[in-house]
């Protein structure tokens, strides 16, 4: 069977290199395509966990009703204390406290309402790597007036490396309060809504800015393995109730964020789009051994009255449409490689687009990067050869159930 169905591909060669050429095609674009996708996924979850959420995000319960007003009031007091209750679960690798602040800066007649956040530099290098994302000057140090800003805020109020911006805010309390700050580094995440939105100090000054002494707006939490962070969300929030009844609560990154939701709903569009991709392609694979069989009536009776059986025939057209499908899914694969390992070097540059689109609040990045896995491209490869098979099944079942005294009148 194996020289006949090898015969039958070489006999019309044309129609075997479009056909293959098709699901190549279809392979290369569903191999970087998922790749793309797998990495523009993975860097907004990685974004949203780094610069917004954490693993597990410790908040006073009364915050979580008024978030989008950041109510300073609704804090997390002696938070220290908190800590050492959330250290004591075995998946925890790090608890620090944040302090989030709205606020209006003004320079040179340019104003633009931002975010403040209080952080602990020494464990803001672990979360965000903010010490490596500085494209000028230095990242802040502990208990000094200092801030970092980000680089489109910077261009934006016509800021530069030395100046000292005013901040001036309200407290905890509702009244005035101001520090001065100097730009002592500027930063770039590459996310626009956090370069271009917002602005990082000491914790310590934030304290003493906003009158929040030894009290924080939030605790991230990071844990061995970010998957589970349901579970060690579960078990903190179970500690934190014992220690502190009814105060606060323990929101694990995937249900505390509307962001997670509308991504993973685009994930699973995204990944009918890629078997979509792969379905098209399958029609040409079917039209073809469609074809081949009627080219071929005269012939496969002649093979029935010589004594093929039927299963013997569908296995000729089958095999044929998996030698195709293999050869021509491989050299898709391989294409799809090529392109995904450009695009995780290289990756889409969408900075002007999103420059024109204004400020987003979503953790999107300005490059794109896909995910090069040999995983992706072996699992597109079977995936192509898998619906070449499938759809042969309709030709060969056609085949198999010609009659080979009907099938020999044919011209």
């Amino acid at each position: 069977m194996f020289k006949i169905a090898l015969r039958n591909i070489f006999r019309n060669k044309r129609r075997s290199i479009l056909t293959g050429l098709s699901i190549s095609v279809a392979v290369m674009i569903a191999v970087y395509l998922w790749s793309l996708i797998s990495g523009i996924m993975d860097d907004m979850f990685d974004n949203m966990i780094r610069l917004n959420v954490g693993h597990v995000r410790i908040l006073n319960k009364d915050y979580i009703k008024r978030e989008r007003m950041l109510p300073l009031e609704a804090n997390i007091p002696n938070y220290l204390e908190a800590e050492k209750v959330i250290a004591e679960d075995p998946d925890v690798t790090l608890s620090v406290g944040r302090i989030k602040f709205g606020v209006l800066l003004e320079n040179e007649g340019n104003n633009k309402p931002v975010f403040g956040t209080g952080i602990v530099p020494a464990a803001e290098s672990r979360i965000s790597n903010l010490d490596k994302k500085i494209v000028e000057g230095r990242m802040i140090e502990d208990d000094q007036e200092e801030m970092n800003i980000g680089v489109n805020m910077a261009q934006d109020l016509g800021l530069k490396l030395g100046d000292t911006l005013t901040v001036v805010t309200q407290t905890a309390y509702g009244s005035i309060t101001a520090m001065n700050l100097k730009i002592v580094g500027i930063f770039s995440f590459g996310v626009q809504s956090i370069d271009k939105t917002t602005f990082y100090m000491p914790l310590s000054k934030a304290q003493q800015l906003l009158d929040l002494s030894n009290s924080v707006t939030e605790i991230f939490v990071y844990v061995k393995d970010k998957n589970k962070a349901p579970q060690a969300a579960r078990t903190i929030q179970a500690a934190l109730e014992k220690a502190y009844p009814g105060q606060y609560t323990a929101q694990a990154w995937q249900d505390q964020d509307i962001l997670y939701f509308y991504m993973t709903i685009a994930r699973n569009v995204y990944g009918g789009l890629y078997f979509l991709v792969l379905f098209l392609a399958s029609f040409t694979i079917l039209n073809t051994m469609f074809m081949s069989v009627l080219e071929r009536t005269k012939e496969i009776g002649m093979m029935k009255s010589l004594g093929m059986k039927n299963r013997q025939v569908m296995g000729v057209v089958l095999l044929e449409a998996l030698l195709i499908g293999t050869i021509a899914s491989f050299i898709g694969a391989i294409w799809g490689a090529g392109v995904s390992y450009y695009l995780a070097v290289v990756g889409i540059d969408f900075t002007a687009t999103f420059e024109k689109m204004g400020t987003l609040n979503f953790p999107l990045s300005y490059v794109y990067r896909a995910i090069f896995s040999w995983g992706i491209i072996f699992f597109g490869f079977c995936m192509g050869v898998l619906f070449s098979l499938l759809a042969a099944i309709p030709p060969a079942i056609r085949a198999a159930q010609m009659e080979p005294t009907e099938a020999l009148r044919e011209i």
